[in-house]
């Protein structure tokens, strides 16, 4: 018993140690047969291992950003598909002056009648896309990918720009098997390091004797196995500014031999005057030729600040469509674009601000990082990828962005709706406007029906949207046929079966929206024996409580503070009395962060109800996230409680 405990034990290292050989190109058929992963079963993915090692070196008298990149994944399902694509973004500003990937190699495994097949990556397959003046993103998607591939690939990255060090990630949406990440530097730097997240994992510091330039290197390690994967919730505006990561900032260079003394060490008001000191930003502020014509139009048609602010809007986004690509600078000048009438967001944002600015009002750039850029924990140029307008009044800040087709005064689209904005003022000075405190979300639904005896319910559903809620629904419908909006509406509200729809101000972006429909349900409540039951809000009601985990570690973020009212009348059927109805109820949460009230009464032979859901802040904190459950919790229990009627 002992010889075959002995050969077991033996069997089971020797299987780990094949399955753990993370040298390119030996890859197991364990790794290949595993189907979950042994400590997640809902893994769509997971990286068997990724390394990372980003070192300084110097090259012909220049320093250089050194970084090597290896990853071996593995696929479970089809869902997990996405993982095998890689984006790599580039920065730089011409061709001698910009990051560069390189030495990629890459190849799927499968497993195929009991042997493994590799299929390489054709280069014709790397894509290089412009998605700004300043930035390319390179990306390749593996080929031949099935239920149970193993991919691989590495590469470097050769970057000029050896203070801007992208994040040491260690934790993803996927779990992670094994994670190593080494960074050097040359003893010439100090530098500042954060870490952020809520994983918590291991730093070792260290030096070594660096032969090549007789110095001892900075050493940090990153060595970590079964990282979980960090959970996506509801209301969470970038799920991987919550991810475990490691943030390194050069603070300063000193290297005599190559006469280099530099401080780098910088403020959010640097970075903005540098950012305005660039001629395809600040610079571009400065010409106005090509607009003369039609800013004496725009004088002579609006002559009020709101209507200048409004009028000024509406034109550039009528000149200049965006064309998708964010940006900071200007991609080939103002002029240009109002030329050809597309540009980025740039390209659309500082003519606006210019067009603001010479109707006469105080119209300023507002530096932004937008919710899918993250929110940027120290001053860095990367840290803004995104601009938007401003206009100081005596009411206070007007924020516009004119790439929307449906946005408004003070509402911006979502994408631009993250931490706060920088306003970099004419005369180099800046300020900060938050942009989580905007104008409320706003929905109104008034809901009037009546029962039969035989169960049907006959009605009108009136619901106006405003701000928010009105670019969103805008959004959503505005080039949609009414049929598929009715089709729609119908599937999601309980296959309802509206007899009559009506939309006012869909293109009206200046007034709210309002929807109005007739509807029939058949069967829409459930009757035993001699008594009727209602569920009062139909489908109006919140069926389903959005905050299910026990415990939640990072803030919910709703975009803006919103307002859901409801006010329903129902016309109770003849030979039926009242027996029950619900309590009325009212919520208040700490620090009026949020309420919900709802209210009942009889009157006659009809039920009023009135419900209302508000929350006044756009971004709740982690620590108020049970009292935002249990308040959901009860807002789905009362909307969703039941009138009882009786047959008389």
């Amino acid at each position: 018993m002992k010889k075959i405990g002995v050969i077991l034990l033996l069997l089971m290292f020797s299987q780990t140690s094949f399955a753990q050989d993370y040298k390119f190109g030996k890859v197991s058929k364990q790794e290949l047969e595993e189907q979950f992963y042994p400590l997640d079963s809902s893994a769509n993915a997971a990286y068997l291992y990724k390394k990372r090692r980003t070192y300084t070196t110097i090259t012909n008298g220049q320093i250089r950003l050194i970084t090597d990149v290896y990853v071996r994944l593995k696929i479970y399902n089809k869902e997990g598909f996405d993982w095998a694509t890689e984006s790599q973004n580039l920065y730089g500003t011409s061709n001698s002056n910009s990051e560069k990937l390189s030495n990629l190699k890459a190849v799927t495994y499968n497993l195929e009648n009991g042997k493994i097949v590799e299929t390489k990556l054709d280069k014709d397959n790397v894509f290089t896309e412009q998605a700004s003046k300043y930035k390319k993103v390179k990306k390749f998607t593996m080929p031949n990918l099935k239920k149970g591939s193993v991919v691989e690939w590495k590469y470097k990255i050769y970057s000029p720009f050896f203070t801007m060090i992208d994040d040491v990630v260690v934790q993803y949406k996927i779990p992670v098997k094994k994670y190593d990440a080494q960074i050097s530097f040359l003893s010439y730097f100090s530098f500042n390091k954060r870490q952020k997240g809520y994983y918590p994992f291991k730093i070792i510091e260290s030096s070594k004797r660096n032969i090549d330039f007789h110095t001892q290197d900075k050493v940090i390690k990153i060595s970590e196995k079964n990282v979980p994967a960090i959970i996506q919730e509801p209301y969470v505006n970038n799920i991987n500014n919550y991810s475990a990561a490691l943030q390194l900032e050069v603070a300063s260079l000193t290297a005599p031999t190559l006469g280099l003394f530099e401080n780098y060490a910088t403020s959010w008001d640097e970075i903005a005057k540098d950012i305005f000191k660039n001629t395809s930003f600040g610079g571009e502020l400065k010409k106005t030729g090509h607009l003369k014509d039609d800013i004496i139009l725009l004088k002579s048609k609006f002559t009020t600040p709101n209507a200048k602010i409004f009028g000024a809007l509406e034109y550039v986004k009528k000149k200049i469509k965006w064309n998708g690509i964010y940006g900071l600078y200007s991609y080939n000048g103002l002029r240009k674009a109002y030329k050809e009438g597309v540009g980025n967001i740039a390209d659309i944002n500082l003519t606006l601000v210019v067009v603001l600015k010479e109707l006469g009002l105080n119209a300023s750039p507002v530096l932004v990082s937008t919710r899918n850029h993250g929110i940027p924990l120290y001053p860095t140029k990367r840290g803004f990828n995104y601009v938007i307008a401003n206009v100081k009044t005596a009411e206070g800040n007007i924020l516009l962005d004119a790439s929307e087709k449906y946005s408004l005064p003070n509402v911006l689209p979502l994408r631009a709706i993250n931490w706060k904005g920088t306003i970099v003022k004419k005369d180099g000075t800046v300020g900060f406007v938050n942009l989580a405190s905007l104008t409320t979300s706003f929905e109104e639904t008034n809901l009037n029906y009546k029962i039969t005896n035989d169960g049907l319910i006959e009605g009108m559903n009136r619901t106006k949207y405003k701000n928010y809620a009105s670019l969103k629904y805008r959004k959503k419908y505005g080039s949609t046929k009414e049929d598929d909006i009715i089709s729609e509406i119908e599937e999601k509200n309980d296959d309802i079966e509206i007899v009559n729809f009506r939309i006012s101000n869909l293109k009206d972006i200046f007034k709210p929206l309002v929807e109005i429909y007739k509807f029939e349900k058949e069967e829409g409540v459930e009757i035993i024996g001699d008594k009727m039951y209602i569920n009062p809000l139909l489908f109006i009601a919140t069926s389903e409580n959005p905050f299910k985990i026990a415990s939640r570690e990072y803030p919910v973020d709703f975009g803006t503070p919103w307002e859901e009212k409801v006010n329903v009348l129902i016309q109770i059927p003849e030979g039926y009395t009242i027996e029950s109805l619900p309590e009325n109820l009212g919520i208040e949460m700490t620090e009026n962060l949020g309420l919900f009230i709802y209210m009942i009464k009889k009157q006659g032979n009809q039920v009023q109800i009135t419900s209302l859901i508000k929350i006044n802040n756009s971004i709740i904190s982690a620590n108020y996230y049970q009292e935002l459950k249990k308040m959901f919790k009860q807002i789905v229990s009362k909307q969703n409680e039941k009138i009882i009627l009786t047959k008389i």
